[in-house]
């Protein structure tokens, strides 16, 4: 339907498809607090069902 397009993935020199987890891995345990404070374990409170993790870095360093 559409060209692939070849994309070049390296930033200064590191190529960035080698880093970080591959596609469809397993995502680590993690347990942070929820808004009352209490921990919550992504594992137990998505239950089976799939979840999108989203990390965003703030620009207010």
């Amino acid at each position: 339907m559409y060209p692939r397009v070849q994309v070049d993935m390296k930033v200064n020199g590191t190529d960035l498809t080698q880093i970080g987890p591959a596609v469809g891995a397993t995502f680590p345990e993690i347990e942070l607090p929820d808004a009352g404070g209490q921990p919550i374990s992504l594992h137990a409170w998505r239950a089976g069902r799939r979840a999108l993790v989203v990390f965003y870095r703030s620009a207010n360093w």
